[in-house]
């Protein structure tokens, strides 16, 4: 069930050792370290289905914070909370709260898929037998009631791409930035907030938080190209200690090198 100490209803923001001491999963042996191998496992499950089911990158997003939401308070190890049910789940959700839905058909059949695509000649026999269609379908809805209860009903995500932009539009006028250096800036910032979401970043940080320290991580990584001043963040309200810390999480991600744990 629920722990007392990490509750998401009201989007509150947690430090990282809060949220990894008190992650539910401890209790049944899950280490940090195997608990993040199954976020980056999920997160790519999510990536892989969304795509194949057409929805935008957005819907895919809220479908990862979803997931974060969930295990923050529920166990990797209880049988009921399977990451693939779990993150189908928030797939189907996430689709209805982003105004782009697909039916909860498609979404089971395309996930279970994806999710076999190892073996997915037999995955499709099996999925398109009724019996087990319904079955999918009966887990996931169960999933999705938990997911509704967990989230406080609360469906509220905010993206850091939005401020990204913003950001970025404002730094390249104010350092005056050719057109392709302004646009390696921001895609390689892009692609670091796309990264964040295989973190709990998003349970830790503020989506303008995140948006600052990927455009930083950006610049850093870019920065013999783009000869922007020296300190340029300094006049763009960003907090150093945060924008330290995220870059740092998110360039972990890199060193980690997680095993997909099948």
């Amino acid at each position: 069930g629920a722990r007392g100490s990490v509750t998401v209803s009201k989007v509150m923001l947690f430090s990282r050792d809060a949220l990894e001491e008190a992650s539910p999963s401890r209790e049944h042996g899950i280490d940090a370290r195997l608990e993040a191998s199954y976020r980056w496992s999920y997160c790519e499950f999510l990536k892989d289905s969304g795509i194949e089911l057409k929805m935008p990158q957005l819907t895919i997003a809220t479908a990862s914070v979803f997931c974060h939401r969930f295990y923050a308070c529920h166990s990797h190890g209880a049988p009921a909370n399977d990451r693939y049910v779990v993150a189908t789940a928030c797939l189907f959700l996430a689709g209805k709260v982003e105004e782009t839905p697909k039916p909860l058909n498609e979404v089971v059949r395309v996930c279970y898929l994806v999710q076999h695509k190892h073996e997915y000649e037999s995955a499709l026999k099996q999925i398109h037998q009724k019996d087990q269609l319904e079955e999918q379908r009966e887990k996931v809805l169960q999933a999705e009631k938990l997911l509704l209860h967990t989230l406080g009903f609360n469906f509220n995500v905010e993206h850091p791409y939005k401020h990204l932009l913003h950001l970025a539009k404002r730094l390249n006028q104010s350092q005056d930035l050719l057109e392709e250096s302004s646009r390696s800036l921001t895609q390689v910032a892009w692609n670091f907030a796309n990264d964040s979401l295989r973190t709990t970043l998003c349970l830790q940080f503020s989506a303008s938080d995140i948006a600052n320290a990927v455009l930083y991580l950006a610049s850093k990584l870019l920065e013999t190209t783009l000869n922007l001043q020296k300190d340029w963040w300094k006049d763009y309200h960003v907090e150093q200690l945060a924008c330290d810390e995220i870059s740092n999480q998110i360039m972990d991600l890199y060193d980690a090198k997680v095993d997909d744990p099948l």
